[in-house]
């Protein structure tokens, strides 16, 4: 019998490889679906995230003992990186185990002469096992990306973006600013004894959770208490400063993370138009209003590409919000096949996007009224570069002075950064950077 854990941990990165799927998702689902043991959970959420974070590594060690270029389907080719991960980097598995196992995964579903190549190449590796493995402390990423973040960073920044310990990365919550954060916490606590739960510095309104599990069975999910959301993510939704009776413009509603959060913060007064460019996405936005007890008549919501005009979006807004679309290279140790994904073009061919998307909707800010973009990678190319080249007359760039957090400034270059090196930011944090202007006319 293969171990559940090894098992659930290739039916993963195979469909993270062949089918794009986002991994924590993915993982979620295998798991509920096997109801495995705590400890069987444990291994495959390891495997399956150090793999990812290491692929490049892990092809290496493999390429070394195969005589031409590696080419195998999906599925051997999850096996393998799996088995090697825990070949040479986690202590506790028995190599015989890790071999035997990939070996009867590949037999299983694809016979027995690519198990023959598999137990081959795996054996050899095993003999490379260093004598104590330990965890890999950073993310192995290719030659381009490691250059690109000390250039746009800094080397100690771009370090620190890059460090993963062995835990599992933290969760953060964001309470509804109309109750007590200590009571929200409390209440988890009292059913979740053994969970670690602290108070986010920087956002007054997030709570940080490890070993939880699923924060949807968490006591107060349901009445609409909390939503999942990275404290990167709620520092940006307070940074608009957002009052009672505005009009807000989420231009890059996705999922409606932030949208929920501008709703809140405008009230029964405001008003709040989320677009985006995948409407499924803006069909899940009313759902979670109604959980979160907020009034969903003071929403509405369009699909529009701002890249080549505003579709049906009319009038002016107090505030816009642009969380533009961006390879997500800030939220990498969370979600580490980003790396499988992006080449050293994408993020010049992601910022001239979003450049034309910040032309189109900064004529919908009313004189006086605030745009913010941010971008969820740290990388001048989709932030420092596109502010420079952007054509937005008549609006002043917010530069060396306060954001609406204190704690926060924006430099003399007009950009606040977001990250794990800011002070009071925690070891998980994602790397942001955002920009603000006012339209004085």
């Amino acid at each position: 019998m293969v171990a559940p854990a090894r098992l659930i941990a290739a039916r993963v990165l195979q469909r993270v490889a062949s089918d794009d799927a986002w991994a924590t998702p993915t993982l979620d689902a295998e798991l509920r679906r096997a109801s495995v043991k705590r400890i069987d959970a444990a291994l495959a959420t390891q495997i399956v995230y150090g793999s990812l974070r290491t692929v490049p590594e892990l092809e290496a060690a493999i390429r070394r003992h195969v005589q031409r270029p590696l080419k195998v389907d999906d599925w051997t080719r999850a096996v393998l990186i799996g088995a090697v991960y825990q070949l040479l980097y986690l202590e506790r598995v028995p190599p015989y185990a890790v071999v035997n196992d990939a070996v009867e995964l590949v037999r299983m579903k694809r016979g027995k002469r690519l198990a023959g190549f598999a137990n081959a190449v795996l054996r050899k590796v095993a003999a490379d096992r260093p004598e104590v493995p330990q965890p890999p402390s950073s993310l192995a990423v290719p030659d381009w990306l490691r250059e690109s973040l000390r250039s746009s960073i800094g080397s100690e920044h771009a370090k620190d973006l890059l460090h993963v310990g062995e835990a599992a990365p933290s969760i953060d919550l964001r309470v509804r600013a109309d109750l007590n954060r200590d009571a929200v916490a409390d209440a988890i606590v009292a059913v979740q004894p053994d969970a670690s739960l602290t108070r986010t510095a920087l956002s007054p309104h997030g709570l940080r959770i490890r070993g939880a599990g699923d924060p949807r069975a968490l006591p107060g999910y349901r009445r609409g208490a909390f939503a999942a959301q990275e404290e990167g993510a709620q520092l940006v939704g307070l940074m608009l400063g957002t009052e009672p009776g505005d009009r807000v413009l989420d231009a890059c509603a996705g999922r409606g993370g932030k949208t929920a959060q501008l709703a809140e913060a405008v009230g029964d007064s405001g008003r709040v138009v989320a677009t985006d460019l995948h409407e499924h996405r803006l069909e899940q936005i009313p759902a979670e209003l109604t959980r979160l007890r907020l009034d969903r008549t003071n929403l509405q919501t369009a699909p529009v590409d701002w890249t080549i005009g505003k579709g049906a979006v009319q009038g002016e807004f107090d505030r816009v919000l642009v969380d533009a679309p961006c390879t997500g290279l800030g939220t990498l140790r969370r979600r580490p096949e980003i790396l499988l994904r992006t080449g050293p073009k994408d993020p010049a061919r992601m910022g001239e996007k979003q450049r034309r998307l910040l032309e189109t909707v900064a004529p919908l800010v009313r004189r006086g009224g605030t745009l913010l973009y941010a971008v969820c990678s740290p990388l001048n190319e989709e932030g420092r570069e596109v502010v420079a080249g952007a054509d937005l007359p008549g609006f002043d760039l917010q530069v060396a002075r306060p954001s609406h957090l204190k704690s926060l400034c924006f430099e003399s270059s007009g950009r606040l950064d977001v990250g794990p090196w800011i002070e009071g930011a925690g070891p998980w944090a994602d790397a942001y950077q955002v920009y603000m202007w006012v339209n004085v006319g």
